[in-house]
């Protein structure tokens, strides 16, 4: 924000957030992995984020989510986790057969990660340790795809990064078990992390990518997690992220994926956590032929704010996206949709359907949808839609007439509601953990 005195000098009004990150750069920035690369790469990075501070309101792609107003105060650092609590807490997908890698307090715990046996073609390391050794691929794999150049929560990421998963699947190889990176806060006071993973997938390989976002204790920890894919031609790929983290918390979660020629990515995000959490999912279909899912599920009360905003590009002919979020919001909580699906000249034969449904428990519940189409080619089929509502009086009616109760009458329409995402989730472990958790949330509603 800015203002100007009578003699026309302009003054930058910072919050008490801006002015802790500000400060803290510079004096972190030392103790940060990375060869001089990596640091010229953060000096960047921090140079966009002092520019614009914070967004609010008055910037159109946090319109609703304003961060400057919202985020009064930055968390210390996270220091060294308990690793006997991060060890105690359990599985967040009970039965899920996944490899799992654990990122406790922005860095990697070899020792409580199961990185035995990998399969001929896949590597698992610590990001630190790429910075540290200015690995090419990595440092290449770091610069972020056109849609997320300006984003300034990846702008911090960038700069603050400390650790985290880098991920490399060879051409054709097939991974029998998920891999799980299990995102923990650990500390009774509120720390703040700012966590990296990339993953690169080969041509015609096949794997599924589990995170999970957790804590310890209900301490207001912050976290800055991104996650950048690259989905090689012919390669089939399944992401799903789980948001857990208690209500005290600010969650920022990005996603970036460059999608090759006749490859499968989907992704799925579920929100369930976090008193302010902004979900951010940039993708760019790169080769012809690729089809892509993003889908969601937001579960929302008391005064809890989730933002849920994607941008797809189809940078290529003959690519087909399909783009489903539903939201149920009770209390006085707040849901936000933004989509956008981009479409240039030479993107013929493009097929891009979006929509996106918030269901409202409660006359204060608040819900906003935004969903863009931007569209240059002229042989497409593209469209987008949006809808919000309570539950149907006519559906209850039917089931209370054949002596099912109200209660019971609402947690299943909320059940099957919600099914329509959550039924295109492949991994049956993550399917069934989300209805018991979707369970657990109405019993406390009902209770």
């Amino acid at each position: 924000m800015e203002t100007s005195d009578p003699m026309g000098t302009t003054t930058v009004l910072r919050t008490p957030a801006e002015e802790t990150l500000l400060k803290r750069y510079p004096a972190e920035k030392a103790s940060l992995p990375g060869a001089p690369a990596v640091a010229s790469l953060r000096d960047g990075a921090f140079a966009a984020f002092e520019k614009v501070g914070l967004p609010h309101r008055r910037v159109e792609a946090w319109k609703y989510t304003d961060l400057r107003a919202n985020l009064r105060t930055i968390a210390a650092p996270a220091g060294a986790p308990d690793h006997g609590r991060v060890q105690a807490l359990p599985p967040a997908v009970p039965g899920d057969g996944a490899r799992r890698i654990v990122v406790a307090n922005g860095r990697v715990l070899a020792d409580l990660s199961d990185l035995a046996g990998l399969e001929p073609g896949v590597s698992v390391r610590s990001l630190a340790d790429a910075l540290t050794h200015a690995d090419a691929a990595v440092l290449a794999a770091l610069e972020p795809i056109a849609e997320a150049a300006d984003n300034v929560a990846l702008a911090v990421n960038t700069a603050f990064m400390s650790d985290g998963v880098v991920v490399t699947i060879a051409d054709g190889v097939r991974l029998e078990r998920p891999i799980e990176i299990a995102h923990v806060t650990d500390g009774e006071t509120a720390a703040a992390t700012a966590v990296r993973n990339l993953v690169m997938v080969g041509a015609g390989a096949t794997a599924t990518v589990i995170e999970t976002v957790e804590s310890t204790s209900a301490a207001a920890h912050q976290s800055n997690i991104v996650t950048m894919m690259v989905v090689g031609d012919g390669a089939a790929v399944d992401h799903i992220r789980l948001q857990l983290e208690p209500f005290e918390a600010v969650s920022l979660t990005t996603l970036t994926v460059s999608i090759g020629a006749n490859a499968r990515f989907e992704t799925f995000n579920a929100a369930l956590g976090a008193g302010l959490a902004r979900a951010q999912v940039f993708a760019r279909f790169t080769g012809a032929a690729a089809t892509g899912a993003f889908r969601g599920a937001t579960l929302l009360s008391g005064r809890r704010h989730a933002d849920t905003t994607l941008v797809v590009t189809h940078d290529a002919e003959g690519c087909e996206s399909r783009e489903l979020y539903k939201a149920v919001v009770d209390d006085e909580a707040k849901s936000v949709f933004q989509g956008r699906i981009n479409v240039p000249a030479h993107a013929q034969k493009t097929d891009a359907r979006m929509m996106t449904a918030s269901l409202l428990l409660s006359d204060g519940a608040e819900a906003y949808a935004k969903p863009e189409l931007e569209i240059f080619a002229d042989d497409v089929q593209c469209g987008h839609g949006a809808t919000c509502g309570a539950l149907d009086d006519d559906l209850l009616f039917y089931m209370l007439a054949r002596g099912i109760s109200k209660t019971e009458a609402e947690k299943l329409l909320i059940i099957a509601y919600l099914g329509e995402a959550i039924d295109e989730v492949h991994n049956e472990a993550v399917r069934e953990m989300l209805i018991h958790r979707i369970e657990a949330w109405l019993g406390k509603r009902v209770g």
